[in-house]
């Protein structure tokens, strides 16, 4: 392995993580110039703004920087994938790979793990090659050519679905009727957090609401109705409808949010 690959795998993932992560690389992986690493601190909002100018490994098509975040639990890779003089010129996606958790990298056309060659569409994080077969996440970004400046919406959520204001995400029931039954559920990504969540009407009648960050690797979690339970397809650890781990890998629960109910809604707070 090249003192590159090295140096990127130490800079992401620490010197121990590093060391352990190089015993998995193949002898004949690909020397993989992985991205350059950078720290960028987030608004208030939840946004970043990168000056492509300022990275000249970013810059051109093809380029890719691996960006950290403080308080984000994923760092992000940034890849300069086409050069349309359009928003859509750059695309941003978990750095991580769904596998083993190894960073990436970018040739200049797919991401690729160079631990173990998982292939990863750099526009959609679609999986093109095993042993990877969990997509990667992506985030909203929008490329200004006019000041070049690339800004990441790490607090993105759904247009159709609650968004959070000031902690608190509000299903009024006339919307999501679903959650005045015994078993109903609703899920989605509210603006203002930028992850998805699970609101569900448990067996007993009382409400649970937990994040979809499985704690394990940070992949997303799944609920699966039939067995009434949230499974991470990266490494099937499971969890209950209330966030309690019932097979790790994982051993901490999934993030809980308070859960109230008025008279024609559903609250949740803490969603922040």
């Amino acid at each position: 392995m090249s003192s590159t690959r090295r140096g990127f795998l130490k800079g992401i993932l620490g010197t121990g993580a590093a060391s352990a992560a190089a015993t998995t690389l193949p002898g004949c992986a690909p020397d993989i110039n992985p991205a350059p690493v950078t720290d960028v601190t987030a608004s208030e909002q939840g946004t970043v703004d990168i000056l492509v100018s300022r990275y000249p490994d970013l810059e051109p098509v093809g380029g890719a920087l691996t960006v950290r975040v403080p308080g984000e639990q994923v760092p992000l890779l940034v890849v300069h994938s086409k050069d349309d003089g359009a928003p859509n010129d750059f695309s941003v996606l978990s750095s991580l790979c769904t596998h083993v958790g190894c960073p990436l990298g970018f040739d200049g056309k797919d991401v690729i793990c160079p631990c173990h060659l998982s292939r990863f569409s750099a526009t959609d994080g679609a999986v093109l090659q095993r042993p990877a077969t969990v997509p990667l996440q992506t985030f909203a970004a929008e490329y200004n050519p006019n000041t070049g400046v690339l800004r990441i919406n790490l607090r993105a959520g759904q247009s159709d679905f609650p968004a959070a204001v000031n902690g608190q995400v509000v299903f009024p029931l006339s919307q999501f009727p679903q959650l005045r039954d015994v078993g109903g559920s609703v899920t989605g990504v509210p603006s203002g957090y930028g992850k998805r969540i699970f609101v569900f009407r448990l067996q007993d009648g009382s409400l649970s609401a937990v994040d979809s960050v499985c704690t394990h690797a940070f992949c997303e979690v799944n609920y699966r109705e039939q067995e009434a339970d949230l499974f991470c397809a990266c490494h099937a650890s499971i969890f209950t409808r209330e966030g309690a781990v019932t097979q790790g890998p994982a051993t901490l629960p999934l993030k809980k949010f308070t859960v109230s109910e008025t008279g024609d809604s559903v609250v949740l707070t803490g969603v922040a």
